[in-house]
């Protein structure tokens, strides 16, 4: 079936590895194995640029050498590489190395960058090339191997909203590789044994924030002293570790207060507070307000009676 004239879903033949490129080209998606085309180059794509086209490319086996705008940077899987219109770039890769090649033109990626509250800084990181390893990927919450995957199979099989969600898998493409930034940032800002301990401290946190450890049992979780873990939070956030953990703690009793109907006391109790009103008196010193009025102004829900004495 032929696509519709203004469709972001269509797959273009030019532009890829050497083949001629058109001019003006738009609303091309396009997602192929690096196996597709690489071996008949020997494994090797000599420098070159897209006038209109971004790519994002995943290397999940074998790797090589990727080469921006003249530096060289050794590609070890699993790792991700964004390449914005008009980079020079080129690849050396490892016989047999497996990976994705996402194929954009810049309409798309405009498009994927131009909603929602984060657009000005995923505008930003899809501006500039970007590389990173993927061994952290779990600590920035998005699976990009499967991304792309879904995208490949989005690519076999075209279906209604196709071009919505190809828009929406790379504004999460970006999301992560802006994720990925912050915790390089995070790296060279205190180092990477303090930086890995300081994302471990944020594990603690999500997992034990509501028996509401104390700083000294969170430092023994950690193996390191309390005084340095006050000395990492600080560096890393300009927070002692016990407001991060505040912040988690009123964070969650916002969500149980909105969005369900839950007595008070039970979400105070569900949050590690055995005393109602000294929970009130904690969540108004952080939010300006008490548990019943919050939950009055955000709540859709009819709030019970025995709330209201809370």
């Amino acid at each position: 079936m032929k696509p519709s004239g203004g469709s972001f879903y269509r797959i273009p033949v030019f532009g890829l590895y050497g083949l001629a490129a058109a001019s003006g080209a738009a609303g091309y998606a396009h997602i192929e194995p690096i196996s597709l085309r690489a071996p008949a180059n020997d494994w090797h794509i000599s420098t070159h640029r897209h006038a209109e086209l971004a790519q994002c490319i995943l290397v999940t086996a074998g790797g090589g050498d990727l080469t921006i705008e003249g530096r060289t940077i050794a590609m070890e899987p699993p790792c991700i590489v964004w390449l914005p219109v008009g980079v020079v770039h080129g690849f050396r890769f490892i016989p047999g190395t497996e990976g994705l090649v996402l194929t954009v033109s810049h309409d798309v990626v405009d498009a994927a960058t131009r909603a929602g509250p984060d657009s000005g800084r995923l505008a930003y990181v899809a501006s500039e090339p970007r590389f990173a390893a993927l061994s952290a990927a779990g600590e920035i919450g998005i699976d990009v191997a499967g991304l792309m995957s879904a995208l490949e199979r989005e690519q076999m099989l075209p279906r209604t909203g196709s071009d919505t969600v190809i828009v929406s898998t790379i504004s999460l493409l970006l999301v992560a590789m802006l994720r990925l930034k912050t915790l390089d940032t995070l790296d060279s800002h205190l180092g990477s044994v303090q930086a890995s301990e300081f994302r471990r401290f944020r594990q603690v946190v999500e997992t034990r924030f509501r028996q509401q450890p104390t700083v000294r049992e969170m430092a023994r979780d950690l193996g390191i002293t309390p005084d340095r873990l006050h000395s990492i939070t600080t560096r890393a956030v300009g927070k002692g570790p016990l407001a991060i953990q505040h912040e988690r703690i009123i964070l969650e009793c916002k969500r149980e207060l909105i969005y369900t109907l839950k007595p008070i006391s039970q979400i105070a109790f569900d949050c590690g507070f055995e005393d109602i009103a000294y929970f009130s008196r904690f969540f108004s010193r952080h939010t300006g307000t008490a548990p019943r009025q919050f939950r009055d102004l955000h709540s859709t829900y009819k709030i019970r009676h025995e709330d209201r004495t809370a």
